[in-house]
């Protein structure tokens, strides 16, 4: 394993507030409020713990541990002011901070009484009522593209809530609104679409219907991180896009639409680091037929800049497994995630047998089938491997 950390890129928010002055009792007083049950205190005392250099470095690096909203504050605020040391201690909390994310983002939900002021929004589509039941409201999307300060934002998060999409057609609604008005996001590095119900540990069950998304890339050539969450029908067509550093895409139905894995593969992005894939079922065109799909990604030929390759929640990982160890892109690769499938103990000891994984940086293969016995032969690989915790239930087909 590395001794040092490597010098991912990440963009971030600018909305983070400056450093504020010592607060009564010196570090002291900042120990004290970070004993708060009050999130907000403790959120407070973050930026006081910056006036005291390393000792209070020490302490933003122990609320990593704490609830959420905390943690993602601390993380910012490492990832900004941390220095060395604050880079280490993400590096070793998830090696995925160091990659541009829309974590790295202060994201408020859009208030269409409130002048923006911050630099990223959530923007919610309700579906509509039941005189047009299959349409979703766009009306505060396109309140938020009518404000006047709309050309600072860097990042939106479009989420789609209450059933799903039965056509299409909808899909291509908000796309024609959302690029229609590139001209008053400049600045957006960082897009969100997608449902925002689902969450990362269901196996993504999301029925959201999404369609030829390259109007996108596009319309916004400044854009850095671009994630989809739904269910199927992702398209693009074959596009060079200079900037895009992060490509995720969440769905628990992408072969079922196996010319989505194709339409990646045919991407020209020459500054991608990071490509996140949720698989999902094979059962449609057989487990071969998956993997081979693959192959144009695994060959290394394709995104030079790759660093993080994510091919989560398949249902074959193993076949994955037998297909990577021979792939001359583990060569340049720091981080591999094969999380939340069906890896096995056959797969995982082709993996634990290829010299190549151990020039990984992190090996992610937690919430699979592996045993105690293969997760403790898995530790003696000379990079980081997570295991934890493995899913010893029965996985459910998405719906």
């Amino acid at each position: 394993m590395p001794q040092q950390p490597r010098e991912f890129d990440a963009v971030l928010s600018n909305s983070l507030p400056p450093k504020v002055g010592a607060v009564l009792g010196g570090i002291e007083g900042v120990k004290n409020r970070f004993n708060s049950p009050i999130a907000e205190v403790r959120i407070a005392a973050l930026n006081n713990a910056l006036n005291y250099g390393e000792p209070g470095i020490d302490l933003i690096i122990q609320r990593l541990q704490d609830v959420e909203a905390v943690q993602l504050y601390a993380i910012r605020l490492l990832l900004h002011f941390g220095g060395a040391k604050g880079k280490q201690a993400l590096l070793n909390y998830h090696p995925k901070l160091f990659f541009t994310t829309l974590q790295h983002w202060d994201i408020q939900n859009y208030n269409p009484q409130l002048s923006i002021t911050h630099t990223a929004y959530n923007i919610i589509l309700n579906r509509m009522t039941a005189n047009k039941p299959d349409k979703f409201d766009l009306s505060q999307l396109q309140s938020f593209l009518q404000a006047t300060q709309t050309t600072q934002i860097e990042a939106l998060a479009c989420k789609m809530w209450d059933d799903y999409w039965q056509h299409d057609t909808q899909y291509r609604d908000f796309e024609n609104v959302l690029c229609g008005a590139c001209d008053k996001l400049p600045n957006l590095k960082a897009l969100f679409i997608g449902d925002g119900d689902a969450q990362e540990a269901n196996y993504m069950k999301s029925r959201l219907l999404l369609s030829d998304s390259t109007s996108i890339l596009t319309k916004y050539p400044n854009l850095e991180v671009l994630q989809f969450r739904g269910g199927w029908g992702l398209q693009f067509d074959k596009v060079r896009h200079e900037h895009l550093k992060t490509l995720m895409i969440q769905t628990g139905y992408t072969i079922v639409q196996p010319q989505t894995i194709n339409d990646i593969s045919n991407l020209d992005l020459p500054a991608l680091e990071y490509l996140e894939i949720w698989l999902a079922e094979s059962f449609h065109y057989g487990q071969d037929i998956s993997t081979q799909r693959l192959a144009p990604i695994l060959s290394g030929e394709l995104f030079p800049s790759l660093k993080y390759l994510g091919l989560k929640s398949s249902n074959y990982s193993d076949n994955i497994a037998f297909s990577i160890v021979n792939s001359p892109l583990l060569q340049r690769l720091a981080v591999l995630d094969l999380s939340q499938g069906t890896l096995t103990d056959f797969g995982a000891e082709t993996l634990l047998k290829c010299p190549a994984i151990n020039q990984l940086h992190t090996l992610n293969v937690s919430m699979n089938k592996l045993s105690a016995r293969m997760v403790q032969k898995l530790s003696r690989l000379h990079c980081r491997v997570m295991t934890q915790p493995q899913d010893n239930g029965e996985r459910q087909p998405a719906p």
